[in-house]
């Protein structure tokens, strides 16, 4: 197959906003808690519930050690440090026989060291309670604390195992009579950055984030923000919202709450962490405007300001400085907690919004927005009652027309997996008539001269279900996020912010488990797009075979008939000097042979390619096999004003072109 690409250098179309390549992180489904977060225990504060027969009364998935008829295990809803529960072990035995908790399915590293923190209290308790860190292997390293006070008492040491072990222990124990309560254990690696794992921050660091919003999605319309600070030990855990959705199915039962770990404070550390700013969504579910109100004064007020007082004693002296805000999340679907018709949520929003910035006029807001075809009304209830509240409207796609039926095994009939495929590389699309007719909504009900923009603030594609949403990704995939880059920047004056939805576990980009973690093709994406592209969109022409445009949603055809099997992209760097081409070759199994002519611009002989490719579409990535697919890279000579390039099927391709000069 043969294709003409026709670069006019030196004209600008347009600047692209650089928010458009955000990202989402929802505080549930393992994004954090087993992903992003570096605690290593499950329910470290003792908030779900105990087993049956042996395993009775100790919370999962923690163990009993030593239990005997003079031995007594329960959880403790009357005595306890945080939430309303705590576990306790209760010994009449003798001063020889050891009982306590463990747990297990650790991963400990020969030579590393681990923090570990305990909040405990005991009675009667003569000796010392000892904590180690063991496995089959024996034992890797143990620490005695002696607790006297029968008040309940804070303790923080580290211990370095002495050996790796996959399957390693965290054991509590102690020996003879006595009574021991454990209200929170905390074990992490030593080498954590504020708490947050060091592989997964330098991965995110590689694909420089613009922004991050937090903490949901669904989640946040039952968020209380107010329990998410201050002391993590004494914050109560809260119930896993993913735990809900998914009930039933196999999952992991240890998960029905979560810890409560990442409040507002963690996530501003986050974001200083990759250099991101925060984009944060206050609840409009069941939250007031009150609320709201005191996050914005939380974050960004002064000592003289009670809130802004509350986060100086919580440790953090200067505000924060948030800026981007949205209110509430999809509130017009009966899936979300709060759900609303279109007129309470406009006169919701304008409450809400009005009390934000009598704390801080300054802040940027996103309205939540809907697709009119979808919800008829939606938007313009907010146009009327809301106009003047609101400096975006959001929108959400998830690629997800086959997913209510949809198995991953059904991805094995190749007439299947072919006509999937063609859809995936396609949605970007669909995702483009979205912003356009959105845009041309708010013009005819704002004016030509409205500043409100869109902001896509969740978008991925979704194949099928799966338990906390871990979704296995293929190499079409990373086609599909690189075409929604496309796609937002040719709408560059109406696209002003977008967010990835997510960045790790959940419909990810980082695959994180207990030993490592692999990069899906939407990372390797947002890693070429991100260190090769400029600001400035340059105009672009492609001739090329086309595709009959398949269905974006069920019921609705793409705005575009037909698509080119060859999307390019044009952008230019600040001074003018460096060209980046991005191509996308959506066929399936042809190579496009391709003339490339420049005008009014002429490169250097030396240029770059920057290719993402695989054997097959279908190609993932795994824990096992991390690395099927990668970024490959290398120096091209001959480039000139005229010439010949082919892009192998179903690849993403960057061409990196230096100005002669």
């Amino acid at each position: 197959m043969k294709a003409k690409i026709h670069v006019q250098a030196d004209k600008k179309i347009g600047r692209i906003h650089p928010d458009i390549y955000g990202h989402f992180l929802e505080l549930t489904y393992h994004c954090f808690y087993g992903g992003l977060w570096a605690e290593m225990l499950k329910v470290r504060k003792f908030e779900g519930d105990d087993g049956e027969g042996m395993r009775y009364g100790v919370v999962k998935p923690w163990y009993a050690i030593g239990r005997t008829e003079n031995t007594h295990f329960m959880h403790d809803n009357t005595t306890y440090y945080c939430g309303n529960q705590s576990q306790k072990i209760v010994s009449k035995e003798h001063s020889d026989h050891k009982m306590g908790i463990g747990q297990g399915d650790l991963f400990f590293q020969k030579e590393k060291s681990y923090d570990i923190r305990l909040n405990l209290r005991q009675s009667g308790i003569k000796g010392p309670i000892t904590i180690t860190l063991e496995g089959e292997k024996g034992l890797y390293a143990t620490h005695d604390i002696h607790l006297i006070d029968s008040e309940w008492t804070r303790f923080a040491f580290k211990l370095k195992s002495n050996r790796t072990d996959p399957n390693g222990h965290l054991t509590v124990t102690f020996k003879g009579d006595g009574i021991l309560w454990l209200g929170t254990v905390s074990l992490m690696p030593d080498d954590h950055l504020s708490g947050y794992r060091r592989d997964v921050i330098n991965a995110i660091q590689e694909i420089k984030p613009p922004n991050m919003r937090w903490p949901g999605g669904n989640f946040v319309s039952h968020y209380l923000w107010e329990d998410g600070v201050g002391d993590t030990d004494r914050r109560p855990p809260r119930p896993n919202f993913a735990y809900r959705e998914y009930k039933g199915e196999e999952i992991d039962v240890s998960t029905k709450w979560e810890p409560n770990d990442v409040g507002i404070d963690e996530f501003i550390q986050l974001c200083r962490l990759v250099e991101a700013k925060p984009y944060v969504a206050v609840n409009s579910g069941d939250g007031t405007a009150d609320e709201a109100a005191h996050l914005v004064e939380y974050c960004n007020g002064t000592s003289s300001t009670p809130y802004g007082d509350k986060r100086i004693q919580n440790g953090h002296t200067d505000p924060y400085g948030v800026k981007l805000w949205g209110i509430g999340n999809e509130m017009f679907g009966n899936w979300q907690g709060g759900h609303v018709d279109e007129e309470t949520y406009a006169r919701r929003h304008f409450a809400i919004a009005r009390a934000m910035r009598d704390v801080d006029p300054d802040i940027k807001i996103v309205a939540t927005g809907g697709r009119h075809w979808f919800y008829p009304g939606w938007n313009q209830a907010l146009f009327r009652t809301a106009r003047d509240s609101f400096d975006y409207l959001s929108l959400h796609s998830y690629a997800k027309k086959y997913r209510i039926t949809m198995k991953k095994e059904d991805l094995k009939d190749p007439d299947f997996a072919r006509e999937f495929y063609y859809y995936i590389v396609s949605s970007p699309y669909g995702m483009e008539e979205q912003i356009k007719l959105t845009g041309r909504e708010i013009r005819e009900a704002l004016s030509d001269t409205s500043e409100v923009a869109v902001a896509y603030d969740e978008w991925n594609c979704w194949a099928y279900k799966a338990p906390y949403h871990e979704v296995d990704f293929a190499l079409r995939d990373g086609l599909y996020t690189a075409g929604a880059f496309h796609a937002f920047r040719r709408q560059w004056d109406v696209l002003k912010l977008a967010n990835f939805s997510m960045t790790v576990n959940c419909l990810p980009m980082i695959r994180v488990n207990r030993f490592g973690l692999f990069f899906n093709p939407q990372y390797l994406i947002f890693k070429m797009y991100m260190n090769h592209q400029g600001p400035n969109l340059i105009e672009s022409k492609v001739e090329c075979e086309i595709f009959p445009a398949p269905e974006y949603e069920k019921g609705r055809t793409q705005a575009i008939g037909n698509i080119p099997y060859l999307d390019a992209s044009a952008t230019m760097s600040e001074d003018g000097k460096t060209l980046f081409l991005g191509m996308i070759n959506m066929h399936d199994s042809q190579t496009i042979e391709t003339e490339i002519s420049l005008a009014g611009w002429e490169p250097e002989s030396n240029g770059k390619i920057i290719c993402l490719d695989g054997e097959h579409y279908m190609t993932e990535n795994t824990f096992e096999e991390p690395e099927n697919i990668t970024i490959k890279e290398k120096t091209l000579e001959g480039m000139n004003s005229l010439m010949i390039h082919s892009f192998p099927p179903h690849s993403v391709t960057i061409l990196e072109l230096y100005k002669k000069g």
